[in-house]
């Protein structure tokens, strides 16, 4: 049995649902500890409290969001430069847990701290998240304004961490098969919980919307013309207005209408768009607005043929009208995807393990290094 040290980015809900997914394996054969800051904490804590998944809180960067939607890129480059001034106290308060509890490996998604620490403490680190796409896939196959976009991301990607052994992309889509991942990179697809790969899909007729806090009224006014009942979710409200059911956010409820709803209209996040091509459903992504890595996923979406992806500012009846009408060949492609990645990262970290020198018989005080052959 190995200890592994788990920690996360905090923005958004697909982080914390990736990471759930592979601890509810590695669970079964190692002791493992979470560090979950913001949002990623709230989800995970009532999940694994009294278990003996153990769960910290640390520190992370939050995006902040401006009123139309979009990111606030001033405003969360603010918020990251005074989160980074306290850095040097986060990596001082783990050093004596790491002297104390000696972890193995560590794990991390999309997280700067912990590979940090990892990396002062000499303990290897692998990364597991979407976002090194950006750094790894082919981007040449990416609209000329996509391409550009991708390349100014790389290296904001890359400063978060640059010495893991591994780096592990879960993505609900593959680079071209002619493609050659650098040394050290595996492409694997969608991490599903238990929850998702125990449902049996139905189709009982209805929409089902997962959006951000305040969707644009053209948003709610494009579902409310489908004629269709439209169970949404996101928005901090539970009212029913005509055929819109506002319900409040909860896990398990939006995945039992996931599992039987007629097709998914979401934010452009990698994870839920795996989740919904897994169980057949048709996606109709929105990109939120100044959201780049999401604009990419919604052209992979399309040229995966499994959905459709319109701009949020730019969607209107129009566009969910054309998404209903080609509804059935959405459902035919999504349906015969194989996107789950489950198995191959289980495989994977096992044989990191595996190769990692014995630490738990190390002598003499601290832990030694082995990080020199990391990359």
């Amino acid at each position: 049995m190995a200890t592994i040290f788990y920690s996360m980015s905090g923005e958004g809900r697909g982080h914390a649902t990736r990471v759930k997914a592979i601890v509810e394996d590695l669970r079964l054969r190692h002791r493992v500890v979470l560090f979950a800051p913001e949002q990623a904490y709230s989800l995970l804590e009532p999940v694994f409290s009294g278990t003996d998944v153990e769960i910290r809180r640390i520190d992370g960067i939050t995006f902040r969001y401006r009123r139309d939607g979009r990111v606030g890129y001033v405003r969360s480059l603010l918020g990251s430069l005074k989160w980074f001034s306290g850095l040097g106290r986060q990596l001082e308060e783990l050093r004596p847990v790491f002297l104390m509890e000696r972890p193995d490996l560590v794990l991390t998604d999309f997280d700067p701290v912990l590979p940090r620490a990892a990396d002062r403490m000499g303990v290897p680190y692998a990364s597991i998240d979407h976002q090194h796409f950006l750094t790894s896939f082919p981007l040449e196959g990416l609209p000329f304004r996509l391409r550009l976009r991708a390349s100014v991301m790389v290296p904001f990607v890359k400063a978060f961490h640059w010495r893991q052994k591994m780096t592990i992309i879960s993505s609900f889509y593959r680079p071209p098969s002619h493609a050659r991942l650098p040394e050290g990179v595996r492409a694997v697809g969608v991490l599903l919980g238990e929850d998702i790969r125990a449902k049996v899909p139905r189709d009982d007729g209805f929409l089902l919307a997962y959006l951000r806090r305040d969707p644009p009224q053209t948003v709610l006014d494009a579902l409310a013309g489908s004629g269709r009942e439209v169970r949404i979710y996101g928005p901090t409200r539970s009212d029913r207005v005509g055929n819109l059911w506002f319900r409040p956010v909860d896990r398990a409820t939006f995945v039992d209408d996931l599992a039987c709803c007629h097709a998914l209209v979401t934010t452009a996040g990698n994870q839920l768009v795996g989740e919904a091509i897994h169980l057949g459903k048709p996606v109709l992504a929105l990109p939120e607005p100044g959201n780049w890595e999401q604009r990419i996923n919604g052209f992979h979406l399309e040229r995966m043929g499994a959905g459709m992806s319109v701009r949020m500012e730019s969607f209107d009846r129009s566009a969910l009208s054309r998404f209903l009408g080609d509804i059935d060949r959405f459902r035919s492609i999504a349906s015969r995807q194989e996107v789950c990645g489950n198995e191959d990262v289980s495989r994977i970290v096992e044989e990191l393990l595996a190769r990692l020198p014995s630490r738990r018989s190390a002598q003499g005080k601290g832990i030694p290094s082995i990080a020199a052959g990391a990359k």
